[in-house]
């Protein structure tokens, strides 16, 4: 037989099998392995979504927290697991494009070892100021920093400059900020955290000045006075918030991002697999309880065609790849 036909004879006896083992899939529990501990934005939107791709699928969904490395530690065991569909990460902004985009050594670049299968929700982020900061809007803060940096050489009445609070360093609220910093052409001192949490405490306390920081951690604080929204980095402005202008109506149209989460496989996991548990996952989100418990914590029901996420992700791997290069942004971990 020649080379040529014994390659074409090859491929004619993987195809029927990646189909038949699709028909099967899956054969045991699917394990949805989240890069965070449990109770943030991309455990409970998992959670939410559990029971129904359960019974979609015929198996029982086991929600798997593995927290640490920013997010990459769960991403990593994902990549290296079986790829035959039972092993799935749960990623977000961090974990997915940003961690690997500014560190010197990723344990992965998500196009390499993952296969987008589809995302879940996308989040609501804002720009948040402790109440004491004598700011209404974008407008003022700009001018209040640039008073700041004016004013370092009267230390008696600006005795400090402002300060940010960052969840981490690859966050998109991070990435956020330094877009912000950049277009508005100001400066801050960052305090970097390990978490939205303890960001958030320390601003509602006064230790720190301004952050961005999601819908969901920030919603009570807002309705209790503790924390005041002067922005919403999106494209429209949040129902729940009709008084706060987006980035763009306060003059940054370029200071937009969402904080995204969706559903990744192994790289070689099989084609027939990847559209069965896609298709899956969207009809999950088409259902009004999933819909109205994510918008409840401020997210969007979102699903995709694996196509449609893999587009998505590249975008904004360009996008954000240019700020990292642009504002030198680099991580320690």
């Amino acid at each position: 037989m020649s080379p040529l036909r014994l390659i074409l004879a090859v491929a004619l006896c993987v195809v029927p099998a990646q189909v038949s083992f699709a028909q099967a899939f899956p054969t045991k529990p699917i394990t949805l392995v989240v890069p965070y501990a449990a109770g943030g934005n991309v455990d409970v939107t998992a959670r939410v979504l559990q029971a129904a791709i359960g019974d979609a699928l015929g198996q029982p969904i086991v929600i798997e927290n593995r927290p640490g490395g920013a997010g990459l530690v769960a991403g990593d065991y994902v990549a290296r697991a079986a790829p035959d569909g039972h092993t799935l990460f749960v990623g977000s902004n961090g974990p997915v494009i940003l961690g690997p985009l500014t560190m010197a050594k990723p344990a992965y670049q998500w196009e390499e070892v993952f296969a987008p299968v589809s995302s879940l929700a996308v989040a609501t982020n804002l720009l948040l100021v402790r109440p004491s900061l004598p700011v209404a809007s974008v407008k003022e803060l700009v001018n209040y920093a640039k008073a700041r940096e004016d004013g370092r050489k009267r230390p008696d009445a600006y005795p400090d400059t402002l300060t940010l609070a960052t969840s981490s360093t690859a966050s998109i609220t991070h990435f956020l900020a330094e877009l912000l910093k950049l277009k508005a052409g100001i400066s801050w001192t960052e305090v970097h955290y390990r978490g939205n949490t303890p960001a958030i405490s320390d601003l509602i306390a006064g230790h720190v000045d301004i952050g961005f920081q999601q819908l969901v951690d920030a919603a009570q604080h807002l309705q209790s006075g503790k924390l005041r929204a002067l922005a919403v980095p999106g494209a429209a402005r949040v129902p729940v918030l009709p008084g706060v202008p987006t980035m763009a109506e306060a003059g940054y149209p370029d200071v937009e991002g969402v904080t995204f989460n969706g559903i990744f496989a192994p790289k070689a996991t099989p084609r027939p697999v990847i559209e069965r548990l896609s298709t899956v996952i969207r009809t999950a989100l088409t259902n009004k309880t999933a819909i109205d418990q994510l918008a409840a914590m401020g997210s969007q029901a979102r699903g995709s065609t694996p196509e449609e996420f893999a587009q998505f992700l590249q975008s904004e791997t360009k996008k954000w790849g240019e700020l990292v290069k642009t504002a030198n942004i680099r991580s320690s971990e």
